[in-house]
């Protein structure tokens, strides 16, 4: 009966044991979602003047800083000089560099979902 109860007795804090361990190790994992998600916009939607053609689109923000846009572009030229808001993600420029052709893009965003804010861009100062 000793044998019975110390067993029972270890395995009871085993399990207690492995459920302390458990919280900090899946814990990074969210530290680290949400740096990703503050890294990037993270579905915040960006706003601005859209430029370009063939399948190369950027877009002007109100403070000057360009996107290069990437994604779901389909639609974008039908909005050609058109202030746009863009939902998507934005991915600063890393590894992959600036966009093709020299573009001085800072960031690439990609495209989930557009909609015309005005018929003309507003000069940006």
């Amino acid at each position: 009966m000793k044998k019975l109860c110390l067993l029972a007795a270890t395995l009871l804090v085993s399990v207690w044991v492995f459920a302390q361990g458990t919280p900090p190790s899946g814990q990074p994992n969210a530290q680290a979602s949400s740096q990703a998600t503050s890294a990037d916009r993270g579905g915040e939607p960006i706003e601005g003047c859209l430029a370009g053609s063939g399948g190369n689109f950027t877009l002007t923000d109100s403070s000057g800083k360009t996107f290069q846009l990437a994604g779901d572009t389909a639609k974008l030229g039908e909005h050609v000089g058109h202030t746009v808001r863009i939902s998507g993600s934005e991915k600063s420029a890393g590894a992959d560099g600036p966009a093709a052709g020299g573009s001085s893009a800072g960031a690439t965003f990609t495209v989930q979902k557009v909609k015309m804010v005005s018929p003309n861009c507003s000069p940006s100062k």
